[in-house]
């Protein structure tokens, strides 16, 4: 009996101590006092300054740095856990070890000012065990650096110097031009006398000066007439410069331009009375032997409204060439043929996927690709 009793006096006090528990972490004193406790105990980084200022410095100085120095005023071990930099300009490095009370530690920030001049503004983000992120920023700016002819332009022509061999035109609409400008220099001690070769005729060129003194800087202005090239899609017409009536060999300069039909101007109905291209995209050739060819017709339909224009018709590769293509309107309802040939020549065995592309007057689908494939054998 006195045994029993016990046992329920024992029950009764750890239900009335676990009660008391309960009401303790439901207490928000308690909890407030449980955190700040805790926060009492907790690493705490504190940087002497968090911003840095390089000031104006020359591009040839290349990669500055400075540093970012923090000490623990917590109460326990500081960790850095990741230091993340907002561009691949600026490096950051810093302290690997734990840091305990009172120590101190460093966060470094390496900028690259090679190619970059102008001013720039970066922030570092240290991610630590402590409570919170800390950004820390650097700014400054950049003095371009004098470049050499050179340097400035890269290409040449003997002592005749361009930015570019390169011109790109990107979209002419037809049947519009488009002009653009290449910048020269003539590096030599001697008056150079600008004239170009072997130029297409809808590309008109001119030379301002026509004569470059030594070391003058001057542009070559190219004008392309979509209408006079009478041609469409991607082209890559050449020319050549000539100084002082001399031109030298495997230095022509490329125009890059891509010819389209201008649709802005359709209204609504005029695209519900427009063409229709309609033309099978995956074509299958079958098996071609070693050094054979093989003929292949596919066939355009016109679905739409009015008469359908194919421009051009070309492929991504010599060993599939366009025979033909209809060079008459295709009227609403008909169909005709472009025809290709595919040539096995001295091709490895297996299978091949040439690209065909057909450029035509349908507005929703004036450039459209199809697939050639099959097998060599």
């Amino acid at each position: 009996m006195k045994r029993t009793v016990w046992m329920l006096a024992a029950a009764l006090t750890c239900g009335i101590a676990n009660i008391a528990n309960v009401n303790a972490a439901e207490d928000p004193a308690a909890i407030k006092k449980a955190a700040t406790d805790s926060a009492a105990l907790a690493p705490q980084i504190t940087f002497t300054k968090t911003s840095h200022d390089f000031g104006t410095f020359p591009e040839e100085r290349g990669k500055v740095t400075c540093t970012f120095s923090f000490k623990n005023t917590g109460k326990s071990d500081l960790v850095l856990q990741k230091v993340r930099a907002s561009c691949g300009c600026t490096t950051p490095n810093w302290t690997k070890t734990p840091v305990a009370p009172g120590d101190t530690g460093f966060v470094t920030a390496t900028y690259n000012a090679s190619g970059r001049p102008g001013a720039f503004n970066k922030t570092i983000t240290v991610t630590s065990n402590a409570d919170a992120n800390q950004r820390l920023t650097i700014k400054g700016e950049v003095i371009p650096k004098v470049k050499t002819p050179e340097e400035e332009y890269p290409s040449n022509i003997g002592d005749f110097r361009l930015k570019t061999m390169n011109v790109y035109m990107r979209t002419i609409e037809y049947p519009t031009s488009k002009t653009e400008k290449i910048q020269v220099m003539n590096n030599s001690d001697k008056e150079a006398v600008i004239t170009f070769a072997n130029a297409p005729k809808y590309l008109t060129l001119k030379a301002t000066p026509e004569k470059l003194a030594p070391k003058e800087k001057g542009t070559i202005e190219v004008t392309f007439n979509s209408e006079a090239a009478n041609d469409w899609g991607e082209i890559l017409p050449t020319f050549d410069v000539a100084v002082n009536g001399n031109v030298e060999k495997n230095k022509k300069v490329t125009v890059h331009a891509t010819i389209r039909e201008n649709f802005a101007n359709m209204t609504a109905e005029d695209k519900a009375n427009a063409p229709v291209l309609s033309v099978a995209t995956s074509n299958d050739l079958g098996t071609i032997e070693k050094g054979a060819k093989k003929k292949f017709k596919l066939t355009v339909t016109n679905n739409g409204k009015s008469e359908l224009l194919i421009h051009k018709v070309k492929t991504n590769n010599e060993n599939a060439k366009v025979v033909s293509w209809p060079t008459k309107a295709i009227k609403p309802g008909k169909k005709a043929d472009v025809e290709f040939q595919v040539t096995a020549g001295n091709s490895k065995p297996g299978d091949f996927n040439y690209r065909a592309t057909i450029i035509c007057n349908d507005p929703n689908n004036s450039t459209s690709g199809v697939s050639l494939k099959g097998t060599f054998k």
